[in-house]
């Protein structure tokens, strides 16, 4: 799979194409027939850009797109699709992939439109790339009303959402929090403070990658929770504050140089 960079780094490219027959529908045509040269081609952008940056696998679940409804039901059947009501549209991301029906109806067979998210604005609102808006490749901003969902490729550098069971969240508390069963930190003395203090920080940063990875790969389970949003309620509590709070004031300037030291060396 490619990226969302790499995607919107293609899209970018066609900013100011207009007219048709054009690149975009030539290719299209030379795949699919003849009768894509002027056909409307909004969707025949997103399938350019996705193949051209190494992410047909990601974006066009089910082949090639011309047709706006039949692609977002390609991500309604994969789980990939997100509604656009104002909070769903707030977390939209760079590279996803957005339909609009003009007739705010919300209704995925009342699709008119697609683009691709290149920032979310707040508000209900996001900056897009789309083709065929005003016969043009053209940056747009576009309001909640008018936005039916979007779809969420499978990039390879994504950070999905999820579902956590009580199960999953109980894993990822105890990498952080279990602390009596967890192994020693290695090399603590207990006549040696700053070391002890430099290992606890040591692997606290370790536990909240793995706690990281933990999500990461929970992530592939479902799209209806927020991956970021549950690691942040589960890592809460463990702010710099706290640590720094955990560590005496005769230790700290040491703790931190020592750190620092081990972290870049990989010690």
């Amino acid at each position: 799979m490619g990226t969302a960079a790499a995607m919107l780094a293609q899209a970018r490219k066609s900013i100011g194409m207009s007219g048709r027959p054009n690149t975009i529908t030539r290719e299209y045509a030379g795949r699919h027939g003849d009768e894509f040269l002027r056909a409307s081609w909004c969707d025949m952008a997103v399938t350019y850009w996705a193949r051209h940056s190494g992410n047909a696998g990601a974006v066009l679940l089910a082949g090639d797109r011309a047709y706006t409804v039949w692609h977002a039901e390609d991500f309604q059947k994969a789980g990939r699709w997100h509604s656009g009501t104002t909070a769903e549209v707030n977390r939209a991301k760079p590279g996803d992939i957005v339909f609009f029906d003009w007739g705010t109806s919300d209704s995925l067979g009342a699709i008119d439109h697609v683009g691709v998210v290149e920032k979310a604005l707040g508000g209900g609102r996001v900056q897009t790339i789309e083709g065929n808006t005003s016969d043009k490749c053209l940056r747009r901003v576009r309001g909640a009303g008018t936005i039916a969902g979007y779809g969420r490729p499978a990039y390879s550098d994504e950070e999905d959402d999820m579902p956590l069971s009580s199960d999953d969240l109980k894993k990822i508390r105890d990498i952080v929090w279990n602390t009596d069963t967890a192994p020693a930190p290695a090399g603590a003395a207990k006549d040696n403070p700053t070391w002890r203090h430099v290992n606890l920080m040591r692997d606290t940063y370790s536990a909240v990658r793995e706690v990281q990875a933990a999500v990461a790969k929970l992530a592939q389970q479902s799209p209806d929770v927020d991956a970021a949003e549950v690691a942040r309620l589960v890592l809460a509590g463990l702010t710099p504050e706290s640590i720094a709070a955990a560590i005496p004031d005769e230790h700290a300037e040491h703790v931190a140089t020592a750190l620092g030291k081990r972290l870049t060396s990989g010690g």
